[in-house]
């Protein structure tokens, strides 16, 4: 545990210090390594094998492609007409324009897989517009970034694909197990709006304030339906066993320019531009990842994976209590390090104590996104909290945005537990499906 403890802070002090946790990671765990070798260079040798099996890595080539996905869609109009149409149906639903924040992002969270992505796109339209209506602020801000997070729980997700590929499961289990879920938080979040809107009216809206749809029926359906084509295609291909993530990915892309090039918003110079961003994104990503494969063999060549699991299961407690207790300190991490860092991070050393304890590794892996996405909006480094902020009129204190998400972070540790209650939820459809 001495050992454990000094590797953690090599990690920790150069964070602080400023350095990328991509280096961090990498860093540190070849010093380790190297300190490891008292002749020869075995175990660096080793370090070069853990880089290329997680370069190397299939379920990670998807990655780019729904990185690319997403930028399209927040670059491009689609997003926009989606709110617009989605805003016509449910306008006179109690809570108004607020499910529409809800119902905007649970779909374009299904096609885009980014959470960033998913909160800048509904964000960009609604903010304006529904500040503009008087409803309250705390609320509009609270929905839309409690909104964005189900960009990384509804499939596809970014975070599920790097799971599977550090703990070498299914991505499509993965994808078919947080359906439910992601739906189950969907709805949570709608019923707290509705009822917040009919308990207390005026906290929802200021009075006479309601929006008015003034859109036409077949004018909403075109908005929705370039949605609806690409939801469903991810869907169905998925469910029906009919093409990996990666070819998922990828027609998703061509779903994606053929529609904007139907609106005539395709342009060489919005191509090149998504490309270079989802470049520059998916880079970082993997770096962090290799940065945490380098750090995790070396914490398996210290023996501190073995000593770690071995102490875990001589506690005496009930595999429940080790859970809870996990929990609580990804909710606490989440508070200060980005999402996928944390995961990547951490999984070295958790994933081995969940299996032994017996724990479904498909269900921890939609359990793992649930806690991640509190981390999304509970500050000081909730990154939906600031992509809102930077979206809100000036002025606009992160605190505000922070005390709207609150409520939310409540209903996603509900969620929580109801998956720990009842873990059926993610484990629904059959192995022969796979």
């Amino acid at each position: 545990m001495t050992i454990a403890f000094f590797m953690f802070l090599t990690i920790v002090i150069p964070l602080f210090l400023g350095m990328p946790i991509a280096v961090s990671l990498g860093l540190s765990g070849l010093v380790w390594l190297a300190a490891l070798d008292s002749e020869g260079f075995r175990w660096l040798f080793g370090a070069s094998g853990a880089i290329w099996n997680t370069a190397n890595n299939a379920a990670l080539i998807s990655v780019p492609l729904f990185v690319l996905m997403g930028e399209l869609l927040q670059r491009t109009g689609m997003g926009a007409r989606f709110y617009r149409g989605i805003s016509a149906a449910l306008g006179r639903v109690p809570g108004g324009a607020l499910h529409t924040n809800i119902a905007a992002c649970s779909v374009i969270s299904a096609v885009s897989g980014s959470s960033v992505a998913t909160t800048a796109t509904v964000g960009s339209v609604a903010v304006p517009s529904l500040l503009r209506q008087r409803y309250d602020r705390k609320l509009v801000f609270g929905s839309l970034a409690a909104g964005g997070t189900l960009g990384i729980l509804i499939p596809p997700s970014i975070p599920m694909i790097i799971y599977a590929g550090l703990t070498e499961q299914s991505v499509g289990r993965l994808f078919a197990a947080a359906l439910i879920p992601g739906l189950m938080i969907t709805a949570l979040f709608l019923i707290y709006i509705a009822f917040r809107s009919l308990l207390i009216p005026k906290a929802v809206l200021a009075a006479g304030s309601e929006a008015r749809v003034t859109r036409t029926f077949f004018g909403a359906l075109l908005d929705i339906f370039p949605f609806v084509l690409i939801f469903t295609t991810i869907i169905g291909f998925l469910y029906g066993g009919l093409a990996t993530p990666t070819e998922i990915a990828a027609v998703g892309v061509l779903i994606v320019l053929a529609v904007a090039a139907i609106y005539r918003e395709v342009t060489p110079r919005l191509i090149w531009q998504a490309a270079i961003s989802a470049t520059k994104i998916t880079a970082v990503i993997l770096f962090v990842v290799i940065g945490a494969q380098i750090f995790s063999y070396a914490m398996f060549g210290w023996g501190v994976t073995r000593t770690m699991v071995g102490w875990v299961m001589n506690l005496q407690v009930e595999p429940v209590v080790v859970f809870a207790v996990l929990a609580l300190m990804y909710v606490f991490l989440g508070m200060f390090i980005d999402p996928i860092s944390m995961m990547v991070l951490t999984l070295g050393v958790v994933f081995p104590i969940i299996t032994a304890l017996g724990f479904d590794p498909i269900w921890f892996g939609i359990v793992l996104v649930l806690l991640i996405e509190i981390g999304l909006i509970t500050p000081p480094v909730g990154i939906n909290l600031f992509t809102i902020q930077a979206i809100a009129p000036r002025g606009t204190r992160i605190l505000e945005v922070a005390t709207g998400a609150l409520p939310f972070v409540g209903i996603l540790i509900l969620g929580v537990a109801i998956l720990v209650a009842f873990p059926e939820l993610a484990l629904w459809l059959p192995d022969r499906w796979y």
